[in-house]
């Protein structure tokens, strides 16, 4: 099978500062058409012929006439103007002694092409770089025989560079430019096949960012007063080396595209299990020997949590299963970096792992296309004859555990689920012996036993709200008699860890980043399931409620007593409900506190806006990938259910 291609090397980009990246507000596929851009090139090698030209010959006339032509085109007066302004940045920056104002050019550049696709903005700035040295070139070269020229080179002596342009030519950098430029057109032309699009993607932005750079950074080195051949000709070999990268990549995807994709998706599900199993060791290969795997697919941003839970369950699943775990990462992200982050995660597993860099390309476009992986994690589950049972386990894991076993996508699981709680939203549905360690000092048991006892869950990281509920839940749990249980559950998934015990109090109980973690994913995995089946019911419902407020990163709280029903709320209605105690305390206390709770909720909802916008994270098959125009990830995809725009 062949061989992947080794990862290309980057340079300048990771040390963009700030303002550069928030500059980038790009649709990263947007492109210039191919003949306008082959048409600037032209203008941008016409330009650098006469700056390098040992005499001075007049072709006025033929750059006249090549810009006139491109402004036939829709839109390219636009370009030039723009064009023209950057060109004026860069000599301001040339005219100025040392490089100080590389980052003030660099960001008034961007903004001027912040609507500009980044491969656009190679030609243009490109572009833009030639007309500012041609400009100083003329200037030079017309300094014997026009007193003009002759009294600008005067007032500019010692604030200018030494103008000796042939350096550039010299250190290979005009030459380099010209290609890298045409490189660029050809691999933005070759985006436009869509199934080229997900491979190249984020290797070919990275690049052109670079290229940006370097061609900023040869301005402000060309305004340096001392010797600049040596910085020149190391600028260059950056350059020339992206260029072969862009080159070498494009060829490889091509490949892979025309040849290898076809060829796997022939293939059985056995035989790419097969495949698979060539990555592994062979004393870890007899490990898969007639056993049920669960095929773990993750990027490297697989949470710290997420493995921690599916490690307590692994170690707790008597040799049922095994898991091989295939981190998909890109061709062009498997650097040294991240090459670090693989073997940090791979300490912390108890399974089999396979480096990302073995990993063919057939192999993740098989993956991608046929178990659905975009970029949240997913488990494949095969049984004992190669046969797929479920294209993603883990739902099933954050519900069941390992009483999901052998991960079929049957409807009992989830009927059984309801039967236990009878169908109610009680709160032993969110807690039990999988997500709750022994030492939390939560006791679900007990504490449903006890009608006398109001467990209040709550969560969000605003730390004023969360003091202010506390203690207006603490008065009111006080004078209607009832023992108070409060937990804090954080912020959401995929939000961080919230607040500590120290910011909230130490009776408040704050349970581990893992269970907290857990919780959110079963109250995910019980809405996904609901809605598949259909099942709009009081428990979705409410789930639904806590995903939307939690997940949101927004303040919420649920009450519960005893068997019965929970009352869930947003943190305003909560708060609301709290701080009106003494409106609607009446004859509400005891074991009616929880009733005065909901009637209240009931009779406020008109006045309190509570609707919730709802993301869950997509784990299936979708109609593309999109890649961040800022920093060139692979972006997470979400359902999106939104109700006000409030």
């Amino acid at each position: 099978m062949a061989k992947t291609s080794p990862a290309p090397r980057y340079y300048s980009f990771d040390k963009l500062s700030p303002q550069t990246q928030m500059t980038n507000k790009t649709n990263s596929l947007k492109t210039l058409e191919p003949d306008v851009g082959q048409h600037l090139l032209d203008l941008i090698q016409s330009i650098f012929q006469i700056v390098v030209a040992s005499k001075d010959t007049d072709q006025s006339a033929e750059l006249d006439k090549m810009i006139s032509s491109l402004e036939t085109f829709q839109g390219m007066r636009q370009v030039l103007n723009d064009i023209r302004d950057i060109s004026c940045e860069m000599s301001c920056n040339l005219l100025a002694a040392g490089s100080g104002n590389l980052e003030k050019t660099r960001t008034a550049v961007l903004e001027r092409l912040r609507s500009y696709s980044w491969s656009a903005k190679v030609v243009i700035v490109i572009a833009a770089f030639a007309s500012s040295i041609g400009e100083l070139s003329m200037l030079v070269k017309h300094r014997d025989d026009d007193l003009m020229a002759k009294l600008l080179v005067k007032i500019l002596k010692g604030h200018s560079p030494k103008l000796d342009l042939n350096a550039l030519a010299e250190a290979g950098l005009i030459k380099g430019m010209l290609e890298v430029v045409r490189t660029n057109l050809e691999f933005s032309a070759r985006l436009k096949q869509e199934s080229m699009k997900e491979a190249m993607l984020e290797f070919y932005l990275n690049a052109t960012k670079n290229i940006f750079d370097i061609v900023l950074q040869i301005s402000a080195v060309l305004s340096k007063r001392e010797d600049v051949h040596v910085e020149l000709k190391s600028i260059s070999a950056q350059l020339t080396d992206i260029n072969i990268q862009l080159q070498h990549n494009m060829e490889h995807f091509e490949r892979i595209s025309t040849h290898a994709y076809e060829e796997v998706s022939e293939i059985t599900t056995s035989e790419l299990i097969a495949k698979i199993k060539k990555y592994i060791e062979v004393r870890d290969s007899e490990k898969l020997r007639n056993k049920h795997v669960l095929f773990l697919i993750s990027d490297l941003n697989i949470s710290i949590e997420e493995i921690n839970v599916l490690k307590s369950l692994y170690e707790k699943n008597e040799g049922k299963y095994e898991i091989v775990w295939l981190p998909i990462v890109g061709l062009s992200a498997y650097d040294e970096k991240a090459k670090a982050r693989f073997w940090e995660l791979r300490q912390m597993t108890k399974w089999i792992g396979v480096e990302p860099s073995i990993i063919e390309e057939e192999v993740i476009q098989y993956i991608k296309r046929d178990w659905h992986f975009i970029k949240e994690a997913i488990a494949v589950s095969v049984n004992k004859e190669g046969e797929i049972t479920c294209l993603n386990a883990l739902p099933m894991l954050w519900t069941w555990g390992n009483r999901a076993f052998p991960f079929t996508d049957k409807i009992t699981l989830w009927n059984e689920l309801d039967e236990r709680t009878g169908w109610t939203w009680r709160l032993d549905l969110l807690f039990d012996q999988l997500i709750l360690p022994g030492d939390s000092g939560i006791d679900i048991q007990s504490w449903t036993k006890s009608e006398g006892t109001l467990v209040c869950l709550f969560g969000g990281g605003n730390i004023s709200w969360n003091q202010e509920f506390i203690q207006k839940v603490n008065y009111a749990a006080r004078s209607a008699g009832v023992i108070l249980k409060l937990v804090y559950l954080g912020v959401g998934k995929n939000k961080g860890k919230g607040l500590t015990r120290n910011q909230l109090g130490r009776d408040i109980l704050v349970i581990q980043s893992e269970s907290q973690w857990q919780l959110w994913s079963r109250l995910e995995s019980i809405l996904y399931a609901k809605i598949r089946l259909g099942k709009k019911d009081e428990v979705m419902q409410e789930a639904l409620k806590v995903v939307g407020y939690g997940g949101n990163g927004e303040e919420w709280a649920m009450f519960s007593m005893g068997q019965g029903a929970m009352v869930t709320t947003s943190g305003k209605t909560a708060l609301t409900i709290m701080k009106d105690f003494d409106k609607w305390r009446s004859d509400m206390i005891g074991v009616r506190f929880l009733e005065g709770i909901k009637k209240y909720k009931e009779l406020i909802t008109t006045d309190v806006h509570s609707c919730i916008n709802l993301h869950l994270p997509v784990m299936g098959q979708i109609p593309g990938i999109m890649i961040c125009p800022e920093c060139t990830k692979v972006m997470d995809v979400f359902y999106t259910y939104r109700c006000c725009p409030e």
